[in-house]
């Protein structure tokens, strides 16, 4: 039974604010090992459950998704990591070959009041993605790819906010609540230790869940029509460049790029290219 697993940062055991999860905070470090941790975890417990292979895909974006600790690491598991690759960038390895998808250490998304570090995709560009008029998170995102190649959203470990809005994308989730939100940067804290077991113990149920047919592939119709609302208005040039150079993308209002797409995995890597507008107003060529 394979089981691929997505693991970001800020939803990781320890994890309180955003100097955690930038190379220059004072327990990036430790967080890192916290996160090798946690991924440890939903190994050990897929395991118990019977899984038995294992691909690890880095979607945290600092340090070009180099974030694990390799040297502790569970050994039997492949990991993915660096940029560029393959596909939609932050799911390359995800395909029809997996039996089950963990996310592990996502966040509550772009928009939401409290949750630990909520965002999606864009810190600080991204004031909500939505998906046909939905507000959405990158773990519903990549829920929607997932079903797309016919495989399970099974586990979800992060703060109250995401595993909340990921039981109501997909129903029978396993969720692992490793932390309780108070704000963006604040909140009640499970020291990771206990949190790991928590995991384990989450992961093992979700695998057995899963074999029984009880966490099944959501049901998702594209097209998908994809609005990226940003923090601040597009200057006129910015604007007039898109509309020349990338008739893909359509401004909506003042401040909004809109695209669709039959296939999530292209809509999330334009939705991520989205932010990057150069100094001339181009979008850069994904």
């Amino acid at each position: 039974m394979r089981v691929y697993i997505s693991v970001d940062m800020e939803g990781v055991s320890g994890v309180t604010r955003w100097q955690d999860v930038i190379a220059a905070g004072q327990d990036y470090q430790r967080a890192r090992s916290w996160m090798t941790a946690d991924v440890n975890a939903a190994i050990a417990g897929a395991r118990s459950g019977g899984a038995t292979e294992f691909v690890v895909e880095e979607n945290h974006g600092v340090e070009m998704l180099c974030n694990l600790v390799l040297d502790e690491i569970d050994p039997d598991c492949d990991v993915v990591r660096g940029i560029p690759r393959a596909g939609s960038t932050t799911a390359a390895a995800l395909d029809d070959s997996f039996d089950a998808m963990f996310l592990v250490g996502h966040h509550a998304k772009a928009g939401d009041r409290v949750g630990f570090c909520a965002h999606t995709i864009s810190y600080e560009r991204y004031k909500s993605v939505r998906v046909n008029g939905h507000p959405v998170g990158e773990g519903e995102i990549f829920a929607i790819m997932a079903a797309q190649q016919g495989v399970p959203s099974a586990l979800v470990t992060g703060d109250d906010i995401v595993t909340t809005e990921m039981a109501k994308v997909c129903p029978g989730i396993e969720t692992v609540v490793v932390k309780q939100a108070l704000s963006r940067t604040g909140g009640r804290i499970i020291p990771p230790e206990r949190a790991q077991r928590l995991i384990r113990d989450g992961a093992r149920r979700a695998i057995e869940r899963t074999k029984q047919r009880e966490i099944a592939v959501i049901d998702v119709t594209p097209p998908f029509d994809i609005e990226v609302e940003l923090r601040e208005p597009l200057r006129d040039e910015i604007r007039e460049s898109i509309n020349s150079h990338h008739p893909e993308f359509v401004v909506r209002g003042d401040r909004t790029l809109a695209f669709v797409h039959d296939d999530m995995s292209v809509a999330y890597r334009m939705a991520a290219v989205s932010q990057v507008l150069e100094a001339e107003g181009r979008v850069r060529s994904y």
